[in-house]
């Protein structure tokens, strides 16, 4: 009775350490990568979380890609029909603008959103959001991506 009550512990304390072992593991290597769950009720107006984009306006999305040209150039959405225009702060930002506006001022009657993204960590998609909002001539909805170019990752919406 004895040898069956101390391999039972012995397994025990292997599976302690086993599920330990796989704990540390996730939270040094998967975790990162994890973005929590976006929940929309949550978020300030004018954040949308990629699901509802998505449910709501499904392919009817303007993206505006406000990360850093270098950003831009090594990885970006490849979509036809004029729907993905890089805007930045600085210098350039103005004639960015004047090169979509045209695309921008459609976008209601055809039933679209813009959404502006740049990396997770970076100010500039909402700056840019605000930017497009305060021209006062974009009747469609203007929203920053919850998660930004991360979550456009994880949630396979890349070609290219």
């Amino acid at each position: 009775m004895k040898d069956t009550f101390a391999q039972f512990i012995r397994l025990g304390l292997i599976m302690l350490g086993l599920a330990a072992v796989l704990y540390w593991a996730d939270s040094a290597w998967m975790a990162p990568r994890r973005l929590p769950p976006c929940v929309q009720e949550k978020l300030p107006q004018h954040r949308i979380c990629p699901e509802t984009v998505l449910s709501r306006y499904g392919d009817k999305i303007i993206w505006i890609d406000a990360r850093s040209a270098a950003d831009f150039e090594l990885n970006h959405l490849m979509l036809s029909e004029n729907r993905m225009f890089p805007i930045r702060k600085g210098v350039d930002m103005q004639q960015q603008i004047d090169a979509a506006i045209g695309r921008l001022l459609e976008a209601r009657e055809r039933g679209e959103c813009v959404v502006v993204f740049c990396t997770n960590d970076c100010s500039s998609a909402e700056e840019i959001a605000a930017e497009l909002r305060s021209l006062g001539m974009i009747e469609a909805p203007i929203y920053t991506l919850e998660g930004g170019w991360d979550a456009l990752k994880v949630r396979n919406l890349l070609r290219g």
